[in-house]
This record gives C-alpha cells, sequence and structure tokens, in this order.
C-alpha cells in the first residue's frame, strides 16, 4: 500500500495542474503555464461601470441654491432711498440734499449715537448752512471732555458727518443698530414712526478690537407715499 502512496500523489499533482492550464508535451513531460491569474483578474467578466448619469453627485458637484436677500420690500426701498441720500453726502450736493429735509421738521444733527434735543442743531431747508459759511456753531459737547463742540459748518461736516466713505461701507443695517457702546441710539424715540439706516465701520486697526468702529445713520419719516430726511447721526466708541 505504502508504495502506492507516490503514484497517487503524483496524479493529484497532475490533475492540480491540468486544472491551473497546464498541459504536456509529446513526451508526457507536464508544461506549467508562465504565469497565473491574478487574484484581482475579473476571470473574462466585464465589470460593471456606472454611467456619469448614475453616479451619486459629491456636495462639492452639486450647484449651490441662489441666496435670496432677507430685506423686506419696505427695507429694500428704505435702503435704496438712504443709498442716493448717501451718495449726495459723498458728493457734498448741498443743494440736493435739501429736497430731502421734512419742511416741518427740519434737519437734526447729532454727533453721537444718542441724540440730544436741547442742544442738536436743526435746519430747515431754507437755513441749511454752506461750506463757505465760516462762522463757528455750537453743535453739542465733546464725549469725554464735556468741552463744546464748536466748529463751522464744513468742520463739522469732515468730522462729524462724512468722516469715512460710507457710501462703501462693508455693512448696511435697516431699523437694527450694529453700532453699540455705552450711548444708546435714540432715533424712535426722538421721532415716533421714524425708520432708519446705518452705513457702518466694525473697525479699522485689529489691535483696538472693533474699539474703532464708527457708524452714519440717517433716520427718516413718512411723508405722504415719500421718505423725508429728519436727522444724520454719527455715531463712534464713546468714553
Amino acid at each position: 500500500m505504502r508504495r502506492m502512496y507516490p503514484l497517487l500523489i503524483a496524479a493529484l499533482l497532475a490533475l492540480l495542474l491540468a486544472g491551473c492550464g497546464a498541459k504536456t508535451d509529446s513526451a508526457g513531460t507536464v508544461v506549467v503555464p508562465s504565469s497565473l491569474p491574478s487574484a484581482d483578474s475579473s476571470f473574462g467578466i466585464e465589470p460593471t461601470v456606472k454611467s456619469s448619469s448614475e453616479a451619486s453627485a459629491t456636495p462639492s458637484d452639486r450647484t449651490p441654491s441662489d441666496s435670496k436677500s432677507t430685506d423686506s420690500p419696505d427695507d429694500a426701498e428704505l435702503k435704496d432711498v438712504a443709498q442716493e441720500v448717501v451718495e449726495l453726502l459723498r458728493e457734498r450736493d448741498l443743494g440736493s440734499l435739501v429736497q430731502w429735509i421734512d419742511p416741518e421738521l427740519g434737519l437734526r444733527f447729532s454727533p453721537y449715537s444718542h441724540m440730544n434735543p436741547d442742544s442738536d442743531l436743526v435746519f430747515k431747508p431754507d437755513t441749511l448752512p454752506t461750506f463757505k459759511d465760516a462762522k463757528k456753531l455750537k453743535w453739542g459737547t465733546a464725549d469725554g471732555s464735556g468741552e463744546p463742540i464748536e466748529l463751522s459748518f464744513r468742520e463739522y461736516y469732515e468730522k462729524f458727518v462724512y468722516d469715512k466713505d460710507y457710501g462703501d461701507a462693508p455693512n448696511v443695517s435697516v431699523n437694527k443698530i450694529l453700532g453699540t457702546g455705552n450711548v444708546e441710539f435714540n432715533g424712535t424715540e426722538v421721532y415716533p414712526n421714524a425708520s432708519y439706516v446705518e452705513f457702518h465701520y466694525p473697525g479699522f486697526d485689529e489691535k483696538l478690537e472693533g474699539m474703532d468702529w464708527e457708524s452714519l445713520i440717517l433716520v427718516f419719516v413718512p411723508s405722504q407715499n415719500d421718505r423725508k430726511l429728519v436727522a444724520i447721526v454719527h455715531g463712534q466708541w464713546t468714553i
């Protein structure tokens, strides 16, 4: 029986090689193929490939939906009006600006966010000073020192009206104050039913961490089917 073991092993080896594609030559010698199918071969089965339409879209493939403005129609209209006025301030076009002034309430100038009805100067359309007026006027009291703010109209304009290019302010808000500090904006208390637009710079020097913010606030009241400008307010960090 033991003599048959080598014969059985040889027969099994021959069958195994034949299954792997081995052949025998004319002399009966087993010929082993030079290469065997690799482990990842498809063995003649074509791989299934999804078309581009079948492939699922990745986040980068998706087109984001168009962002819509959150402004209501009234807010959008007020913002457009304020933008038109701020362009007049940028151009120093006082002749066109007076057409926006409310003829009864006049135009108030407030050097700080908190209006002071006792000290703020208010001008009717026909009494608005010009840049040629050299007369010093008292516009209120300076924050911190308490000294009177005595400036010509041009000087006040360059310091408390258009001291920055607010027409290009990075933040514009409607009926919401962005620049905050220890002085509160009281525009709707002085002018009930008023609306306002703030042109805001959050700061200029990173080291000051926003304590150098500045704003221009335009206050409007409804007038028939239009709006009239009643206040130009300068906002900044106060002590």
